[in-house]
């Protein structure tokens, strides 16, 4: 399909013209003489700094937080998507004006103790997730002696406890007679 020029560009009304501005017809293919550079506005640019973390070690099943400053640059608003990856994806878009700045966090919960990793928009970040040892303590090996016993007799009652846990620990052991 030929481009249509308007008759107020024909060649006679363009020459002589200024050398920064270049002729129309390029104009409309979007070409510019080398030395003449039209001025694009400023559009939005955002920058992400800052990446913080809320814990380097946590409990299984406890949430991190994980977050970064976003800041727009450039000089128009504009929407931006914070995209994090790794262990953990999710994604986030905030509306900034010029020059504003919002912190953007994801709160993570990880389910199995290990290292995790990751990165928000390339920035990264790793934290451990551990088990915190409880005490299992069970009882086992209940004796009674003697089996039969009168009434007022002196009867024996014994049992072994084992902690099969992690961590030291205590356990109450009430025995009732009847």
């Amino acid at each position: 399909m030929p481009i249509e020029i308007p008759t107020e560009f024909e060649l006679e009304n363009w020459i002589p013209m200024q050398p920064q501005k270049g002729p129309p017809l390029p104009v409309f293919l979007d070409i510019y003489w080398p030395w003449y550079k039209p001025e694009v506005p400023p559009g939005a640019e955002f920058k992400v700094s800052d990446l913080g973390i809320s814990h380097a070690e946590v409990q299984v099943g406890y949430p991190v937080t994980i977050s970064c400053l976003v800041t727009n640059i450039g000089g128009e608003a504009g929407s931006y998507t914070v995209e994090m990856g790794g262990d953990f994806v999710a994604e986030q878009t905030v509306y900034l004006e010029p020059a504003e700045s919002k912190v953007v966090s994801f709160d993570v919960t990880p389910t199995v103790a290990k290292p995790y990793s990751g990165s928000v928009n390339g920035l990264p970040f790793t934290f451990k997730a551990v088990e915190v040892p409880v005490a299992d303590i069970r009882l086992e090996n209940l004796a009674v002696s003697p089996t039969e016993v009168n009434v007022g007799k002196k009867v024996t009652i014994s049992v072994t406890a084992i902690n099969y846990g992690g961590a030291a620990g205590s356990k109450v052991i009430t025995c009732t007679v009847s």
